[in-house]
């Protein structure tokens, strides 16, 4: 549906029979992260409040899409054969023997 609607640039073209399973999609979607937070709340803090754990939930939602850019990036760059890690440089910490950290 989505599809249709960026490539026509109109609602009217997609079909309307199927805009009913867009709310239950994305409810089906949604729901189970947002109660992950509450339950376990129930459970192992329930001095907690309800409020906090459908944050949690929430969170926990939004960390999951994350994780779909973050991995959909990784694969583009084993695609592209960029497999190298470039750390971070620390001139503050010393070898064993009183050196700085050297380039390698």
């Amino acid at each position: 549906m989505l599809t249709a609607l960026v490539i026509d640039g109109e609602a009217a073209h997609v079909v309307p029979s199927a805009w009913p399973v867009a709310p239950a999609l994305g409810l089906l979607s949604v729901v189970p992260f947002v109660l992950w937070g509450p339950v376990p709340r129930r459970e192992f803090a329930p001095e907690r409040s309800r409020l906090t754990g459908v944050l949690r939930g929430i969170a926990l939602w939004l960390y999951a899409y994350h994780l779909f850019i973050v991995s959909a990036r990784g694969f583009v760059r084993l695609l592209r054969g960029r497999t190298g890690w470039a750390k971070t440089r620390r001139n503050a910490e010393t070898a064993a023997d009183g050196r700085a950290v050297i380039e390698a």
